[in-house]
């Protein structure tokens, strides 16, 4: 975290190097992030782009370097869903399901999966799922958090997460009977 302290106080004084500086070193992470809550790569970019934007906007909230990159983080998040609240609202469904629509969950094994297929897999999902499973399992948001950020109930929160849960598994199982050379192919 010590190579934050220099970016960290020289973007407080509006350092232009330091701000461009603290971008190189974040965006790919901050990136990362963003692409989680969007629809395309394209939608990321404008989200990172507001996302910086506020980062240099409320630097000078930020009391020590040492919280800069967790706070950094916490505005991507809270920015991808500001899109959504503003642009996609309309589109914002959360899924109606059943336990019977679902059938038999089993347990699988992802191992044999790599971070970029699963990634895919996540950006499948029905946005309300996609976006409460990014929420609750990567950023480790509660689903009182969740709910009041997206403004739905807890039980939704919940309920969507399961969905997303069970829609994954199923997609697991359905790609254990391909082989593996078909499934990287």
């Amino acid at each position: 975290m010590n190579h934050y302290f220099d970016l960290f106080e020289g973007c407080k004084k509006g350092d232009a190097k330091a701000q461009r500086n603290l971008y190189d070193v974040s965006k790919a992470k901050l990136l990362g992030i963003c692409r989680r809550y969007t629809s395309s790569r394209d939608e990321a970019k404008d989200v990172l782009q507001d996302t910086f934007i506020k980062i240099f906007a409320k630097i000078h909230h930020v009391e020590a370097a040492e919280k800069l990159e967790a706070w950094m983080k916490s505005i991507a998040v809270r920015t991808a869903i500001d899109f959504y609240h503003q642009k996609k609202a309309d589109q914002l469904v959360f899924s109606q399901w059943s336990a019977t629509e679902m059938g038999e969950v089993v347990d699988l094994s992802i191992k044999d999966f790599t971070d970029e297929y699963l990634v895919t897999l996540i950006n499948q999902l029905p946005t309300g799922c996609r976006l409460v499973f990014n929420l609750f399992i990567i950023e480790g948001y509660s689903h009182t958090e969740i709910a009041e950020m997206l403004t739905i109930t807890e039980g939704t929160s919940r309920s969507q997460l399961h969905y997303a849960k069970c829609l994954l598994k199923q997609k697991f199982k359905i790609e254990m009977k391909i082989s593996p050379y078909e499934k990287f192919a």
